[in-house]
Order: C-alpha cells, then structure tokens, then sequence
C-alpha cells in the first residue's frame, strides 16, 4: 500500500549502553532529513513522547532498542507502555542484536520477541507500524567475552549502515518492511528463559559488577548510567554500588576511564549456589523439621513465591558482603585478578563516545 506523502515528522527513542542502537538511531534519522523529514533523536529516560510526537497520523514513532535475554529490556519496555495512544500514527521497531565476526564469515544475533512485543504494544495503542527489523551490531557482552577490535567491530557496523538504509528507504517510500519471523518463533522457544532474564537473571547479573583497585572513585560510571543504577558509596573513598534497576547494558563496564570495572565470576559461582536449590532444600528441610505444618503448607503453590522471594532476598544480601570484602585492598585485588574480565577488551561503537549518549 502506498503512502501519499512522507512523514512530516520522525521521533526517535532509543536505549543504549555503549552506543549500538544510539548510532543506528542517528542512522535513520539522517535517512530521514536527507529525504526532507525533520527528526529528533532522544534517549528513552530523557523522552517525553507524550509532547514529542503530533497527535496527527502523519507523525512517525521510532523505538530502537538492544536485545535482552532474547526479548526486550525492561527499561524499554515500560517506556513502550507508557506511550500515548496515537490513532494512525506510524511506527517503526528496530532491535540491534549481537552480531559476530569471525574471520571472513559474519554471524547473525538473534532479537527473539524483542521487535514484535513493542510491535504488538504500539499496535494496541492504534499506531500503524510499518516496519520492524533485527539489525546485527557488535555484540558487547564484556562481562562474558572480550570486545571486538575497532577494525571488526567497524566491518560489521558498516554492513549494518548499509541494510538500515535499504529499511529507510522502503519505509519512506510507503512500503512495508517487516522481517523477523524466524528469530520471532526461535523467540517463543526461547520465552521461558526471557522470562527468567526479566523476573530474575537481570537482578542477578547486576550484582556480579565490582570496582577493582584501580578505581579512582570519579563517579562517571554513575553519573552515565541510563538507569541511574549506581549509586557512589563510601566509607572513606567514594566506589560504585549497583542496585537492581541495573538493566546490564555495558556501559559502565565499556566506558570505565581506568578500566576499573569487572564482573567477577567467583561471586556469581558463590551467589549461584546460595540463591538457588542446595541452600534453598536446606531451609525447607530445616523448617520442616522445626514445624511440621509449615512443610504441609510451603510444599503447595506459596513455594514458588517464598523462593523467589528468598533468591532475590540472598542476592541482595550477598552482594552486601561481596562488597565489604571486595573494598578490603588485598581481597578486592584478589577478586579482580582472578576475574577473566579484568583482561577483556572493552567495547563500545567505534564512533561513539560517552558524551555523545548522555
């Protein structure tokens, strides 16, 4: 179906932490001056779509966001939800995902539900969403693996200029542009680890962040974060505490000054273990033994709940005592050396810099 004429304005929101969806959203956006169409490019805790975006049809909404644990980031998705309702606007969805190069060969990242669950919000909310697209950007997991070299991570952004253009360009020429199907369906396979990213793996891959002996307490990683989920703690000198609005977006990692952060795998080991079945049997064996109907009663549908509660409960306190023993100098370097991300590369869009996101 075609359009009668291009939109007359382009709103896009995005959520980055080291710069892939940023630079993807000012991609699009130049796409759309160089065709006429004014736009605005905004980070999502800074938006206010509400007084943005016109309340005409002829208005065009853009979210671009990164893959989490398959689906869409919490922070993203709340935004998505509290959008207004706008009648025959048009929308766009793109979902950067962790490209992969290797060699001469390039593997595809897989966005899951993320792209169709804000394609099914804002559809809900009347807009006409046009198109939706899964777009391979480096991957930058730093806490998992190290970063790609500036000359890797440039070959695979400039594969993904060249396809986000061609999706600009069939979107303002009045077509359609809607792919994704399969990573959609591998997706709903995938929901039930989705699902337990949302509702517990982004709490506990928060509390695995650390400042090493090289951090000088300068605060950038908190004054950065787009969740404003660090907060600086002392006694004494100043260090990062992250709390669980963390969403894991790498930035405070990838644009640490002194490389100071890390994601320690020992805590995770120990953590791992408290918070979940050996210790969690144990309890229930203890409280068993001590009051026979409170067994009766936790063995039907509250043990679920009781559990859930107990692991986020062990994490938070866990990592209460991981960062006392951590800002004790010869632990904290133990912990730091001991980490393979304390030899990592980091990571962030090779022409983005921090300044360029806040």
């Amino acid at each position: 179906m075609k359009m009668k004429r291009l939109p007359e304005h382009a709103a896009f929101y995005y959520f980055s932490g080291t710069g892939n969806s940023y630079r993807a959203a000012c991609w699009m956006a130049e796409a759309c001056r160089l065709n006429g169409v004014s736009s605005g490019v905004t980070p999502i805790q800074l938006a206010s779509p509400s007084e943005e975006l016109p309340i005409n049809g002829n208005s065009l909404a853009v979210l671009i966001t990164p893959t989490h644990g398959f689906t869409t980031p919490w922070l993203m998705l709340k935004f998505a939800l509290r959008m207004p309702r706008r009648s025959g606007a048009q929308a766009i969805i793109v979902g950067t995902r962790g490209g992969i190069k290797i060699g001469w060969f390039y593997l595809p990242g897989l966005e899951g539900t993320s792209c169709y669950l804000l394609a099914l919000i804002l559809a809900m909310k009347r807009y006409n969403v046009r198109g939706v697209m899964g777009l391979d950007m480096p991957v930058n997991w730093t806490a998992v693996h190290p970063g790609f070299s500036e000359q890797s991570a440039r070959a695979i952004t400039a594969r993904a200029h060249v396809r986000l253009d061609a999706f600009m360009k069939t979107i303002l020429s009045g077509r359609r542009y809607l792919t994704g199907a399969v990573p959609f369906l591998f997706g709903l396979l995938l929901l039930p680890v989705s699902l337990g990213y949302l509702l517990m793996g982004r709490f506990w891959l928060a509390k695995l962040f650390f400042a090493s002996h090289r951090c000088t307490g300068c605060g950038i990683c908190a004054a950065g974060c787009p969740a404003q989920a660090i907060r600086m703690h002392g006694p004494g000198a100043l260090r990062p505490y992250w709390t669980f609005a963390c969403e894991n977006c790498m930035r405070c990692m990838n644009t640490c000054p002194e490389r100071a952060i890390e994601a320690s795998y020992s805590f995770a080991a120990a953590s791992y273990y408290i918070t979940t079945i050996p210790v969690w049997i144990t309890l229930l064996n203890w409280a068993g033994a001590q009051r026979p109907e409170l067994a009766s009663f936790i063995n039907h549908w509250p043990q679920a709940v009781l559990q859930y509660a107990y692991a986020i409960t062990s994490v938070a306190l866990s990592y209460i005592v991981f960062r006392l023993l951590t800002s004790i100098p010869l632990l904290g370097r133990l912990f730091a050396i001991t980490t393979p991300t304390y030899y990592y590369r980091r990571y962030h869009e090779p022409d983005t810099r921090l300044k360029d996101l806040r």
